[in-house]
C-alpha cells in the first residue's frame, strides 16, 4: 500500500511531466523528482524512433551517473538481445523489473549473458526496472532505473509507483509526437479574459470548456491531460470563484461577464 507521501510524490510529478514545456526538459526534472520516491544509483530516459524494419533509435536521451558511450550498447541490444526486447515486443505502456523478466532456469542464457557482459557489469548494474511506453502499439520511449548490488531491488511499492506514472508519461510523449500542442484550444480571447478572475492560463482555459459544457473526460482529451489533473484544475477554479459545482461557475462567469459588457 502506497504511503500519503508516496501519493503525494505521484501527485507532483504528474504535474510535472504536464507541466513541463521542453521534452528533455521533461525528462531530466522527472527523473530528479522520481529519485525522491523510488531511490536509484543510475538512470536513463529516451524516445524511441522505429524504422520501416522495425529497428529501435534512442533519441532525446538524458542520463543520470551513466556513461552515454554504455548506454549505446543498450540501444544496440533492444534490437538483437531477446532479454531486452521482452518487455518492448509486448508493445503496452507497462511498469517492469529485471527480477521479472528472467525466469531462473534462464539464468545461464547467451541472451542474458550478453546483457550482463555488454551493459549491466560496465556500468556496476545489479538490479534494474522501468516503464516501456507506447501509443496504439507504437513504441514512444522508455524509462530505465538502475541500482548496483549497494541497493536491494525494486520493491512491489516502488513498481505500482511507476505504475501510477506510466499513463502520465505515454499521454505526453503521444502530445508531443502528434504535435497536438495547443492545436484545438479555444480561440484566445474567449478564455484570456478570464485571468481578469485571477485565474491561470490553464485554469482559464478549462473554464471556458467547462463553458461550453464539456465534460472532465472530454476536457482531458482536448488538452492533452489526465483526469486527475484537470480535476485538480477544476478544484482550484471553484475554490478561487467561491463555487461548489459546474452550474455555479458558469453562472459566476456569466454574471461577471455580464457586468464587464
Amino acid at each position: 500500500m502506497l504511503t500519503n507521501s508516496e501519493w503525494l510524490g505521484i501527485n507532483e510529478l504528474s504535474l510535472l511531466i504536464h507541466g513541463t514545456d521542453a521534452v528533455q526538459d521533461m525528462e531530466r526534472y522527472f527523473l530528479e523528482a522520481l529519485r525522491n520516491i523510488v531511490p536509484f544509483e543510475r538512470a536513463a530516459f529516451f524516445l524511441f524512433h522505429e524504422d520501416a524494419e522495425g529497428q529501435l533509435v534512442l533519441q532525446s536521451p538524458v542520463f543520470i551517473h551513466m556513461d552515454p558511450e554504455i548506454v549505446k550498447a543498450y540501444g544496440r541490444l533492444i534490437n538483437t538481445n531477446g532479454i531486452c526486447r521482452r518487455v518492448i515486443s509486448l508493445r503496452r505502456t507497462m511498469a517492469y523489473r529485471s527480477s521479472d523478466l528472467v525466469t531462473p532456469d534462464e539464468q545461464a542464457t547467451d541472451a542474458v549473458s550478453e546483457v550482463r557482459t555488454a551493459f549491466l557489469l560496465p556500468n556496476d548494474v545489479q538490479f534494474y526496472s522501468g516503464i516501456v511506453l507506447t501509443d496504439e502499439r507504437k513504441l514512444l520511449g522508455e524509462v530505465i532505473l538502475y541500482r548496483t548490488a549497494r541497493q536491494r531491488d525494486f520493491t512491489d511499492n516502488e513498481i505500482e509507483i511507476l505504475d501510477r506514472l506510466k499513463d502520465h508519461l505515454a499521454i505526453r510523449l503521444r502530445h508531443e509526437r502528434t504535435g497536438a500542442a495547443g492545436a484545438e484550444l479555444p480561440a484566445e480571447p474567449e478564455y484570456a479574459q478570464l485571468t481578469a478572475l485571477g485565474l491561470t492560463p490553464r485554469e482559464s482555459e478549462i473554464a471556458s470548456l467547462v463553458m461550453q459544457q464539456y465534460s472532465t473526460e472530454d476536457i482531458s482529451r482536448r488538452l492533452v491531460i489526465s483526469q486527475y489533473t484537470t480535476k485538480k484544475h477544476l478544484h482550484h477554479i471553484f475554490t478561487k470563484l467561491g463555487v461548489r459545482s459546474r452550474m455555479q461557475l458558469i453562472e459566476a462567469i456569466r454574471t461577471w461577464q455580464r457586468m464587464q459588457a
